[in-house]
């Protein structure tokens, strides 16, 4: 991938000059912050509701904190990759500052993985930094937590991430329109999600590796091939993103 580098470089500065990072880290952060907080103090916000609410809400597990953190993390992630990565490749084309950068010593295959690896980097970034926040705060307001299990639970909620990341470059690389690229983008990833419910195809599914990680923490059965699909699916949409590129009138 002749020019990944001096790409990849550019992107990155991309990412801080447009401030996604500082956006994505700040979406995930505020999870990582409020959830244990809410679940502590949930009690007392049912108090001060009104007294004449008879419920009782059991004291809030560290396992339950964290399983709450990711499945939030998973959910809205998809929403922010997709937000983040509609327009990528696709504004680019439309103002034609593509066309400038494919002309100097750079292959699309770059192009295209440069975009992706600075994306991801962001969110990989943000998902770290908000993971160990929401760990300590767990640890200090509700008790001991499963380090452990929160760690795998992160890394495959990563691989999904950046899974939706690859499906919305490869959108943004087909359409000239941000918004055509977006939208496609979350009604693939919704379908997708709606088969990872159903019996035995469900466990073929991207959407499979949150709920695995969700049930870490009770020693459920692995989900390997959906994480291999995963994978593969993400190299695919990279490998089709640059193939249209190639096929595209700039």
């Amino acid at each position: 991938m002749k020019g990944f580098g001096p790409l990849l470089k550019k992107e990155i500065m991309e990412q801080l000059r447009t401030y996604r990072v500082v956006v994505v880290g700040g979406v995930f952060l505020l999870f990582g912050l409020t959830t244990p907080l809410l679940l502590k103090y949930l009690p007392e916000f049912i108090k001060l509701a009104g007294e004449q609410m008879q419920i009782t809400v059991p004291p809030p597990t560290a396992a339950q904190s964290l399983v709450e953190y990711s499945g939030t993390i998973g959910q809205i992630g998809v929403l922010v990759a997709v937000l983040v990565a509609m327009g990528c490749v696709a504004n680019e084309l439309q103002r034609g500052t593509a066309v400038i950068t494919l002309s100097k010593p750079a292959t699309r295959a770059a192009f295209v993985t440069a975009k992706l690896a600075a994306m991801s980097l962001t969110f990989l970034a943000s998902l770290a930094v908000s993971s160990a926040v929401c760990l300590g705060y767990t640890v200090w307001l509700i008790g001991p937590a499963d380090a452990q299990s929160f760690l795998a639970l992160n890394l495959l909620v990563a691989v999904f991430l950046v899974f939706c990341l690859a499906v919305t470059v490869l959108f943004s690389s087909l359409f000239r329109s941000s918004l055509a690229a977006g939208g496609t983008s979350i009604g693939l990833l919704v379908a997708q999600a709606g088969l990872s419910v159903l019996p035995f195809i469900g466990d073929y599914m991207p959407g499979k590796l949150l709920g695995w990680g969700n049930a870490l923490f009770v020693g459920t059965k692995s989900y390997w091939p959906a994480f291999a699909i995963t994978v593969i699916l993400s190299v695919l949409c990279v490998y089709a993103a640059q193939r249209a590129l190639k096929n595209k009138e700039m």
